[in-house]
């Protein structure tokens, strides 16, 4: 199996059963980081909007990763990540899903996570092939 190169491909790998939410999207992530510094290809993995998956945990979380890296990358926002799917969860999330550790979540947490009540560590998209000494 390949490795996810879109978002839309993250969520049809969940859906179908391929690949669990989260391998999926670590493999794009590492797709994405690979492209660094080509900031058009990495726009292009961005901008073409994902299916629901029918969960509004991963649903939430494409949005937020979508917005997330693109503000991180000085990329354009695509507009899909606001869409009301991607936005609903009803109650906070934690991850770690640690009660010591949501004081920091709260306080680190992007605020593209934030906004859609995904509480997480500051750099919830860190990957070995992240790009150490990237600029932006």
């Amino acid at each position: 199996m390949s490795r996810p190169q879109s978002l839309q491909e993250v969520a049809d790998d969940a859906v179908s059963g391929r690949k669990s939410f989260g391998h999926a999207l670590d493999e794009f992530l590492d797709a994405f980081y690979l492209d660094h510094p080509n900031k058009p290809q990495q726009q292009r993995r961005l901008d073409e909007a994902p299916n629901f998956t029918g969960d509004p945990l991963q649903d939430a979380w494409l949005g937020a990763v979508g917005e997330h890296l693109a503000r991180r990358w000085g990329l354009n926002v695509p507009t899909w990540t606001w869409r009301p799917q991607h936005c609903a969860l009803n109650a906070p999330t934690f991850a770690p899903d640690s009660r010591p550790l949501r004081h920091i979540l709260i306080a680190q947490s992007p605020a593209a996570f934030k906004s859609r009540m995904i509480f997480t560590l500051a750099a919830p998209l860190q990957r070995a092939r992240f790009p150490r000494a990237a600029d932006r």
